[in-house]
């Protein structure tokens, strides 16, 4: 092979190692969401790469044009497959929806590679083949990045509400809100403990397991200009609730005395507003302040002594 062709294996080797090794930068949707979406860049560039050294092989003189391009493509799912199971010697997971954003990368790169490839205008056919490839390529494209696109409008929504830390009365968006042992799902709040008609809510189904309830993540997390979280909360049933509201912050050590820590009653077929002044919060650790400049997590769920309710319906949760 010629000195180009090792280089472009080099090459290859260095972006398969970077995935396979490469540590990630932190824990959050955003960094996670970027990690991910790297994939596709990478796979683009190690189809293409595969593409050079195909036609510049003796061995593959004979394949033609449709066969190099395949075989391009064949090369960055087979690597792609095969770096997923490499991560999980090193203690990381293999991830179908990583494979498929190696595709997805590799189709975009090499569709888009076709609307200027000398030898694809040099074929038969070549304006509408040319035409074709740079329309997947780009289709292609747009899935690759739609999760970071995503991310970001998310985040800037998020930053644009505060000090709304969620809303679902307009609009159903759980982005920053996990399900513990529990099923969210739109819903409209039911007539009795509706302010007007067709007011929003998430339904929040309450399972047997750990911790039912809400995990609301990465929240905006300066909230030292405000005195009270408020948080509007529905129980539909004919049980009362017993609620429990965690908060900390980023230094947090996960241990029940370093955090805010709240029971609540909610009685049956009630809807209410709880209160909370910011100064308890701070307060919440046993051997220092919560920093209401830096709060990390807050989570909501029924406690183990609780009646068995098996749903509620959450509202909106703000800063006052």
């Amino acid at each position: 092979m010629k000195r180009a062709h090792w280089i472009a294996l080099l090459v290859i080797g260095i972006l398969l190692a970077a995935v396979v090794f490469a540590p990630v930068p932190g824990d959050t949707r955003w960094i996670r969401t970027l990690h991910n979406s790297a994939h596709a860049p990478i796979f683009g560039c190690v189809s293409l790469l595969t593409l050079l050294i195909v036609r510049g092989h003796p061995r593959f003189a004979s394949v033609g044009l449709t066969g190099q391009y395949a075989l391009a493509l064949a090369a960055a799912l087979v690597l792609g497959i095969l770096t997923e199971l490499l991560q999980i010697p090193v203690g990381r997971d293999a991830e179908l929806d990583d494979a498929v954003h190696d595709v997805i990368g590799a189709i975009a790169v090499l569709g888009i590679f076709a609307g200027f490839d000398s030898r694809v205008r040099a074929s038969t056919r070549a304006g509408i083949v040319r035409v074709v490839g740079v329309m997947i390529g780009v289709g292609a494209l747009a899935v690759a990045v739609a999760p970071v696109t995503r991310a970001a409008i998310k985040y800037q929504q998020r930053d644009d509400r505060f000090p709304v830390l969620a809303d679902f009365t307009e609009r159903y968006d759980r982005y920053f809100i996990l399900q513990q042992s529990a099923e969210f799902s739109p819903a409209e709040l039911p007539a009795p403990w509706a302010s007007k008609a067709g007011e929003g809510a998430m339904h929040v189904a309450l399972f047997d397991g750990p911790y039912p309830g809400l995990d609301f993540i990465e929240l905006r997390p300066d909230w030292s200009a405000y005195s009270t979280l408020a948080v509007d909360l529905t129980n539909p049933t004919p049980l009362s609730l017993t609620l429990l509201l965690r908060v900390h912050d980023v230094a947090h050590n996960n241990q029940p005395t370093d955090r805010f820590s709240r029971r609540f009653e909610l009685p049956s077929r009630t809807r209410q507003v709880l209160r909370i002044p910011l100064r308890d919060i701070a307060a919440g650790p046993r051997t220092r302040e919560l920093d209401l400049r830096n709060v990390a997590e807050m989570i909501i769920f029924r406690t183990d002594d609780s009646p068995r309710a098996n749903e509620l319906y959450f509202s909106r949760a703000w800063l006052e």
